[in-house]
Order: C-alpha cells, then structure tokens, then sequence
C-alpha cells in the first residue's frame, strides 16, 4: 500500500480532532476552537511515525504526543493534577474506541483499505468517500450532542463558584434555557448573578446587550480566574462562560444548561 503523507497528516488530524472533541463533551471541559485546532494539527504531524519501524523509541514518541496534545487543548490555570490525569485517561479511552471501531469497520467491509501501524491511521480510500464518513460522522456528533444537551436535568440543585481577583465566591445556579445572552464578540455564553450587590474586580468588562419580556438593556460582563458549577453529588465541571452581575430578584446564578456540555 502506497502512503500519501499529505492525506495521512489530514486524516489523522481530524481524527485527533474528533476524539478531542469527544473527550471535550464527556468531560464537560472546554476548549476554544484555536486550542482544538492546535491540538489537532499536532495529532495529524504526529502520524507521520507511522513510517517508522516499530520499537520502544517510536512508543515513547507516540506517548509525548499524546501528553502534548492534552496539555495544548485542555491544560489551563489552576487545573488539579487529579483532573487534568482524568482528562487523560478520558481522551486515551476515546481513542482507544476509535480505534476498535476502525478495527471493526475493516473486518466488515472484509477489505484492508485501513493500514494501522505505531496507534496512527492511513485510509486507502477515495477523497469523495472519506469527505462522505467524515460528514456523517459529523452529523451523529452533532445529534449525540443535542440528545444529551435535551436530557440534561434542569431539576439538580447547583452551586457556581468561581474566583476574581484573588476573593472566591459561591452561587445557587439555576439551570435555565431562557438564558440565551452571548458575548457578541468572543461567543461566549453569560452566566447571570442576581441579587448581589457585589462587583468583582477584573481587568475588563464586556458590554452585552440582553432582552427579556420586561424590556432589554445592557449588561458588564467579564471573566473571572476561574469558574466551576458543582451538581448535589460533588461534581465539579469547569465552564468556559462570562460572569454578569445585577442587583435585582433573589441571589442566584443563571446559566443555560447547554455549557454544561460544551
């Protein structure tokens, strides 16, 4: 079988990508597009020891990339050593799945169109049929992920805690739907603290327009050092969100359920 190193190093990129993004949603732990995008080019270049001969060196090359990978896309400020060691067992057994599912799919098409070799892919098919699975793999990602957004329990008591400047502080959240604010220009979903006179230094506020059926406005959001929802069994899932504080209705935090899936 002839290799082409241009398509091994895409294909191996948008699986990195793709069990990157997997292991993003069962973790709950987010990452920017850039991040991701870094990650996965590091996981494509990275199948290129798939031309070197196997042995101890090329299994530790395989292992440094993997570590690289994680700490590009998910390893932030403040990350415990126990979540970030999580986040690796997580994204090793995602692509150990991927890879018995490739497993899976040769023995049924009954033709050796997959040559695996050093935990690196290289598919020895047409560019029409390898657009096509990638499209329907993109697809059942994209339904797994909203049956899991629409199952996600509005009823779990949640607390949101995180830090600015140096001061923690800590929130009854409210899981709401109805809470679709987004910061125009980063994306980024706002979390809203009510009933709180408090105003937690930062080195910059966001403007952010918002509407309800009372009228609209503006709101100052910003974001802090870190920022956690804890569900009543202890689970902790870091956010990627903005923080906006108003003085009116009870002291709570509203969020919009889906961020606990980004």
């Amino acid at each position: 079988m002839s290799i082409y190193l241009d398509t091994l190093v895409i294909v191996n990129a948008y699986i990195t990508w793709l069990t990157l993004s997997l292991t993003s949603k069962l973790s709950h732990q987010y990452s920017s597009p850039l991040r991701m995008a870094t990650g996965a080019f590091i996981g494509g270049f990275s199948a290129l020891i798939i031309i070197i001969p196997q042995n101890t060196g090329v299994i530790f090359l395989k292992a440094l990339s993997f570590l690289i990978i994680i700490i590009v896309t998910f390893l932030r400020k403040g990350m415990g050593k126990i979540r970030f060691l999580i986040l690796s067992v997580e994204f090793l057994g995602v692509n150990i799945v991927f890879g018995g599912a490739v497993y899976l799919l040769q023995t049924l098409m009954g033709r050796d169109i997959i040559y695996i070799n050093n935990a690196s892919f290289y598919f020895d098919i047409s560019l029409g049929t390898l657009i096509f699975f990638t499209a329907v793999i993109y697809v059942l990602t994209v339904i797994i992920s909203g049956i899991l957004e629409r199952r996600a329990d509005r009823n779990h008591a949640y607390r949101v805690m995180f830090t600015s400047s140096g001061t923690r502080y800590s929130y009854d959240g409210v899981a709401d739907t109805g809470n679709t604010v987004t910061d125009l220009f980063s994306g980024k979903p706002v979390i809203i603290c009510t009933g709180s006179d408090e105003k937690p230094g930062s080195d910059g506020f966001s403007v952010v327009p918002y509407s309800t059926i009372n009228g609209e406005g503006l709101l100052y959001a910003f974001s802090p050092d870190d920022l956690y929802i804890e569900d009543e069994t202890g689970k902790k899932m870091t956010v990627n969100a903005l923080l906006a504080f108003t003085d009116s209705g009870e002291r709570r935090a509203v969020f919009n359920p889906a961020i606990l899936h980004q």
